[in-house]
């Protein structure tokens, strides 16, 4: 097999290519000109011995040949990012970016706080918070590839280990107008009766006291918020975070379920990392914050 090099100045142009389509818009996006993007593109076919370009139509486009050679070149780029962040890292304690999922049923003010917090006193780390709910949570870590998570649900990716952080109360509500706020003691049939609200990604690892029902309907809705509102246009039942629903609570516009089977429930959320994968200073700020002051590995997938 000949060996064949490849710069990464000649992957950033064959990869900037490919994103923006045309030669010109690579040109821009790298801060080049048209030539050189050119040039260092056909720099890659000569030493390959391989056509990466269809120069035939109207826009250039990539070949079967130019889109593996483009796999590498990504894969080259994507060691050199993680070579910059292995030295910065050791350098300053700070990580390039960060990348964290929150279940949005967790309440947000201490996170947002930290990133603040940070944000004022200049560090370095560009801090990308994304917010899903129950098992879009672990699909979005594991899609991005985000280096905390904070889920209600036991993660089954591997390679993490996860910390429990402080449980959130929940009850079963509904509005101050539907049937079921009448009852004294509602149990399984009623309840049947009537629709289930629940947020899409639902799991029954959950371990709700309603798991075995089987009503009439179930609407899924996108996330909580969507469920507050069917709940306070009296759509139907379903449990809600006491604190996202505190005030509609106080004033009875939502009352609880008397539930044989249990109305209240504690969502025990937990903050997962990657194992190996050392902490920087913003992250150990995040986990402070989410009250998880220590973060230490005890076997594959286990609670600290």
């Amino acid at each position: 097999m000949n060996n064949v090099t490849i710069t990464l100045e000649q992957a950033r142009a064959l990869d900037a290519l490919a994103r923006e389509g045309t030669f010109q818009a690579a040109a821009r996006a790298l801060r080049k000109g048209h030539t050189a993007v050119m040039h260092a593109v056909r720099a890659i076919e000569d030493a390959t011995g391989l056509e990466l370009l269809d120069r035939s139509g109207y826009r250039t486009r990539l070949t079967g040949a130019g889109e593996r050679v483009l796999e590498a070149c990504r894969r080259m780029l994507e060691a050199e990012r993680d070579l910059a962040r292995v030295v910065h890292e050791a350098k300053t304690g700070w990580e390039p970016r960060l990348r964290i999922v929150v279940d949005g049923i967790v309440p947000a003010e201490p996170l947002l706080r930290a990133v603040g917090d940070l944000g004022r006193a200049g560090a370095p780390t560009r801090i990308d918070v994304v917010s899903e709910f129950l098992s879009g949570v672990e699909a979005a870590f594991a899609r991005t590839d985000a280096d905390l998570m904070v889920s209600l649900l036991p993660p089954m990716t591997s390679g993490v280990v996860s910390t429990q952080l402080t449980p959130i109360g929940a009850e079963l509500v509904v509005h101050a107008s539907h049937p079921l706020a009448k009852h004294k003691r509602a149990d399984s049939a009623d309840l049947e009766a009537h629709m289930l609200l629940t947020v899409r990604g639902s799991d029954p690892r959950l371990e709700l006291p309603t798991a075995g029902l089987e009503p009439r309907s179930v609407v899924h809705l996108n996330d909580f918020w969507a469920k507050r509102a069917a709940l306070l246009a009296g759509l139907g039942f379903g449990w809600m975070p006491v604190h996202l629903v505190r005030d509609e609570l106080r004033r009875k516009t939502l009352r609880r379920v008397d539930f044989t089977g249990g109305s209240t429930h504690e969502f025990r959320p937990r903050l997962v990392r990657r194992r190996g994968r050392a902490l920087g200073r913003a992250a150990q700020a995040l986990v402070e914050a989410l009250g998880a002051r220590q973060v230490r590995p005890r076997g594959a997938g286990g609670i600290d």
